[in-house]
């Protein structure tokens, strides 16, 4: 630092020396001559302000704000600096003083002289130096934030009947353990037992142990409160196998089997001599629904309780006869007889479902005797049908349950069915409860008809249909089809839109529409017949020119549905239509080549494609916008965007806008474009599309469907017990992939939709050093873009175990070797990019044969993301570009967004 310039005031001194009262305070000067280094520095701290900058002279210090503020001078920390003939002064000179001094930044009125500083002359100043946290200890603060409510995941988990029935079954006995448990995890101990058991107990320790790692991670599936995953198909132990086998070579065979008989004749002794108690809890179960995991070896043990097994799960054999099972089904059902006619009903159900494993039967039998509750939830452990379930639920007056379980499962029609016979009044209350849930699905049509037979509902179906008619043109088309279907005297006003539907000009989307609408009723009346004669003939013309997919067959159809004699005789032959060229894009034999859009002026964070060529965008925190197919506003949802999850409807969605932890959610309505807030969510992967009503989500590493009505508090389907953290998910039409790290292993879980049953659940091996994809075909990919041997780069990866290459970048390529490239999983294939300095070129290659569908060239340092939809892969970028391309055509629509 240089010594500061030193002028006299021609006046021999300043008449305002300093600043009084309030003022526009632009710095503060901190004076080396009044003040240490130290003390100026803690002062600087305690006024520096967001945006501030602090510069040290020789003199002193100097801390400037980001924008004048309003100080009493008197009681400001320093020296009060305001902006003055274009320089920071102490004082209010006037124009006369200030023009006798030489430029300066900074101007310090001290005693008859002016100092003038330079902005060169100081160095900047870190205000953090101020601040030492040596020896203060850290501590994590406490979280003040309201907690988010708890998930409800108890309310569909069924309870065994030992709960149920409490002292009803006598209390358990403290001699073994259950018999069923017994036979699936029995090992004799070693201490205080035979020698053939201890031998045995030998053997199945050597050829168990390989085994045991899967037993282990097997009993993991066991799910936490909430519904229980769909179990798969149980593989016999390999263990038993080996040792069923030894024991044969061994002659221990035989022991084993006398053992096991001598058990048996003591059971059937028991049963004959009326000792029901002690033979209930010694009997073997027939004919369960659950496959054999093997061979028995072990003798099997008295049950400790009459408690009923709340799933239905594989177990051992020990190898019974076909004529001991039919004597044990006979004494089976004569104890039954006999528990039923002593009024003891409790154990007569244990008899039928445990022991006969007539479960339907037991659920019967409870029914009967006005038993709803333990049914329902019997049912529920027990993993039963749908509509049985809820039936039994709405019987015993849980119909919030009953609800939930139809929603999970979407069997509201079978449970209707079950209850129409018998129970009208719940059967009615059921259908408006669909109709509900089909109006937050978005599909209000559907609703219409679910409730129309209900006369008391036909006011609020009405309002639904009026609803549907301001929608889209598709929807609207369709609207007007069950308006004359179900109101038919009200078609005549609709006058005025039937005659736009009907010009050939127009557009042949809704027409296609009313014209498929038409072919499904079965009823036709008087104005579904006019509907049909005055657009029969623009639909015509629209076939002729390739513009709906009707064949001929069905323009008959429909001229005879018209019923008008005059119209069948003008109307010209229809002539079958030539078969088009357009091949799908993935079926494609060659690539398309393809430009992005041009740039637009506002960030698409997110798009869906909609119905009616329509296009919902998630514009951040500006919020949710629909476009047209040129771009064009049409509507726009005050809820933060950063992501967009579409109902399968098309009008209904979910907005998402991630936070610090968690990400809050909004339901749009685009029908009746209301907003719904759902709250907040910690989601860790989630399924970009849902039914409307349930929506798959990840969230602290369980696996969940949450309802989306009025919070995502209630949960339809849960597994919790996952043996690690989940690492990837992926979300596609038929299945959901979730990988899983098992200690030192992936895992991968895949559940089959839209049962949600456990496909898959296999060890994977995986490169460590390569990301690994979640996918469809073979549960995760490797894919991997690198430099082959002669120079060209290519992608490899895995096609249901073999390995498999494209092509990409050839080495003699003037466009010269890319810094980076990227990998996007997809359905049927894979979105690659390769980047350079001055662009980027992308590349659709499919799955099965490595071929290259589609190029697309981009802007350089432009990330582009991708959503597949049913018929569309949309790309879209921060740019306000949009390329959607039709797989179903091979057609492709470019957008600009302006805002």
């Amino acid at each position: 630092m240089t010594s500061p310039a030193r002028t006299h005031n021609a006046g021999g001194s300043v008449r305002y020396p300093l600043w009084h009262g309030n003022q526009m305070v632009s710095a503060l000067w901190f004076s080396a001559a009044w003040l240490g280094p130290e003390q100026r520095l803690a002062r600087l701290v305690r006024a520096w302000q967001p945006g501030s900058r602090a510069l040290r002279f020789a003199d002193g210090d100097v801390l400037c704000f980001a924008a004048p503020r309003a100080l009493v001078c008197e009681q400001a920390p320093g020296l009060a600096l305001c902006q003055a003939h274009g320089g920071l002064f102490s004082g209010a000179l006037t124009a006369a003083e200030a023009a006798q001094l030489p430029p300066a930044d900074i101007g310090l009125v001290h005693g008859a002289q002016v100092i003038a500083l330079q902005w060169h002359q100081a160095v900047p100043l870190d205000p953090a130096e101020a601040i030492d946290m040596t020896g203060y200890p850290l501590h994590t603060p406490y979280d003040c934030s309201p907690s988010a409510p708890p998930l409800e995941v108890n309310r569909l988990r069924g309870k065994p009947l030992r709960q149920l029935l409490g002292d009803a079954v006598p209390p358990a006995s403290a001699e073994r353990d259950a018999f069923l448990r017994a036979l699936k995890t029995q090992r004799p101990e070693v201490q205080n037992s035979t020698l053939w058991q201890r031998l045995l107990a030998r053997a199945q320790r050597t050829l168990g142990n390989a085994h045991a790692s899967a037993s282990n991670r097997s009993a993991a599936t066991g799910q936490r409160p909430g519904v229980p995953a769909r179990r798969g198909a149980a593989a016999v132990s390999a263990w038993r196998t080996r040792l069923a086998r030894a024991l044969v070579a061994s002659r221990l065979a035989g022991l084993v089997g006398h053992r096991q008989g001598a058990y048996m004749r003591r059971m059937l002794r028991q049963f004959e001599n009326g000792d029901l108690d002690e033979a209930l809890r010694n009997a073997l179960p027939l004919d369960g629904v659950g496959e054999s995991l093997g061979q028995a070896f072990g003798v099997p043990q008295r049950r400790s309780d009459l408690s009923l097994s709340r799933t239905r799960g594989a177990g051992t054999s020990i190898g019974l006869g076909e004529d001991l099972q039919a004597h044990l089904r006979a004494t089976y059902r004569s104890a039954f007889a006999r528990l039923d006619r002593e009024g003891q009903i409790d154990r007569a159900v244990f008899v039928l479902a445990e022991l006969l494993n007539a479960r339907h039967e037991a659920l019967d039998y409870l029914v009967k005797h006005a038993r709803y509750t333990q049914a329902a939830e019997l049912a529920l452990g027990w993993d039963m049908p749908a509509a049985m379930i809820i039936r039994l639920l709405m019987l015993a007056g849980d119909h919030a349950r009953a609800v939930q379980v139809a929603r999970r499962d979407g069997a509201f029609a079978a449970a209707i069915q079950l209850l129409h016979g018998t129970d009208r009044a719940l059967a009615d209350a059921l259908r408006l409860e669909w109709g509900q849930a089909l109006v937050q699905a978005g599909d209000w049509l559907a609703a219409v008809d679910a409730v129309w037979p209900l006369h008391a509902a036909r006011n609020q179906a009405a309002q639904w249909l009026l609803a549907a008619e301001q929608a889209g043109s598709t929807l609207r088309a369709r609207a007007l089809v069950k308006r004359a279907q179900l109101l038919p005297d009200t078609l005549e006003h609709y006058a005025e839109r039937i005659a736009a539907l009907a010009d050939p000009t127009a557009d042949a989307a809704p027409r296609s529409e009313i014209a498929a609408a038409l072919l499904v009723d079965a009823s036709p009346n008087r104005s579904l017949q006019q509907l049909a004669r005055q657009l029969l003939p623009a639909i015509a013309a629209d076939h002729a020119f390739a513009r709906n997919s009707l064949s001929v067959g069905d323009l008959t159809t429909l001229l005879k549905l018209a019923k008008d004699p005059l119209l069948s005789a003008d109307i010209p032959a229809f002539k079958p239509r030539a078969a088009t060229s357009q091949s799908r894009l993935w079926e494609g034999a060659t690539t398309v080549h393809l430009q992005a859009p041009q740039a637009g002026l506002a960030a698409i964070h997110d798009v869906a494609a909609l119905p009616d060529r329509r296009y919902l965008l998630a514009l951040g925190e500006a919020g949710a916008a629909v476009v047209d197919t040129h771009g064009r506003l049409l509507r726009r949802y005050p809820a933060p965007a950063f992501g967009v999850v579409i109902a399968d409807s098309g009008q209904v969605a979910l907005a998402i806008a991630p936070r610090e932890r968690v990400s809050t959610v909004h339901r749009l309505d685009l029908i009746t474009h209301a907003v719904r807030d759902l709250g907040q969510i910690a989601l860790q992967y989630a399924a970009p599309s849902y039914s409307g009503i349930g929506w798959s989500i990840v969230v602290d590493n369980r696996l969940l469907v949450v309802d989306t009505d009025k919070d995502l508090h209630s949960v339809l389907w849960h597994v919790g017990d996952l043996p690690g953290p989940v690492i990837a998910a992926g979300f596609f039409s038929d299945c959901e992939v979730y990988l899983v790290q098992a200690r030192e292993q992936l895992e991968d879980w895949t559940y089959s939709l839209p049962e949600r049953r456990l496909k898959a659940r296999d060890p994977l091996r995986v490169d460590p050093q390569t990301p690994v994809l979640a996918h469809r075909l073979g549960s995760v990919q490797q894919a991997e873009v690198r430099t082959d041997p002669d120079g060209d780069i290519c992608l490899h990866y895995q096609h249901l175990g073999n390995a498999r290459q494209c092509r990409l970048h050839h080495r003699g390529d003037a466009s010269g070797a890319p810094d980076g490239s990227s990998v996007v999983a997809l359905e049927r294939g894979f979105l690659v990019g390769l980047h350079w300095p001055h662009g980027a070129r992308y590349f659709l290659v499919r799955h099965h044969d490595g071929g290259i569908v589609a190029s697309l060239d981009w802007p350089a340092g432009i990330a582009v993301k991708v959503r597949e939809q049913p018929g569309h892969l949309l790309l879209h970028d921060a740019h306000g570009r949009l390329l959607d391309l039709q797989t179903d055509r091979s057609l492709t629509h470019a957008l600009s967004f302006l805002g």
